[in-house]
């Protein structure tokens, strides 16, 4: 069985209290209430002014990888938010969304904007069919200029 890591998150400000770890194996899920007796920093604080969003097994590894922390959850859209580390030539940026939705958020825009193009490419190649009617029928009524003599 895989279960992925539980982040628990304050209601009013979006700010990661916990983040249980992963488990593979035989394991048995824990519940909300087992998760606040079990971690220190939930026994500390009220069960309804806590939330959890529970995460896929393997979620966000690039984003881990690439040194980010999820610090924060968006409140709007239940999405992580990450804090990256800052490189010597880089200002500090506010978390921000994983680096994985980001990516699938371009996938998604590329895939539409291939749409948009090839839509494009069909109104193009109809345009041009018309203009070559057009030139034709304009050749039709004009005088055979070789053949006036």
């Amino acid at each position: 069985m895989l279960i992925g890591s539980k982040v628990y998150y304050d209601v009013n400000s979006g700010n990661v209290i916990v983040i249980t770890p992963e488990y593979a194996g035989p394991v048995v899920e824990t519940t909300k209430e087992q998760d606040f007796k079990l971690y220190k920093a939930l026994t500390e604080k009220v069960l309804e002014e806590v939330d959890f969003i529970q995460l896929e097994h393997g979620a966000y590894m690039f984003d881990r990888f690439e040194g980010g922390e999820l610090v924060r959850i968006d409140l709007e859209t239940l999405e992580p938010l990450f804090l990256y580390p800052i490189k010597e030539d880089e200002e500090p940026i506010p978390p921000t969304f994983s680096l994985e939705s980001q990516i699938n958020d371009l996938k998604q825009r590329l895939a539409e904007s291939d749409v948009r193009n090839e839509k494009l490419a069909e109104e193009n190649t109809l345009n041009q069919l018309a203009l070559m009617e057009l030139h034709a029928l304009l050749l039709s009524t004009l005088p055979d200029v070789g053949n006036a003599e």
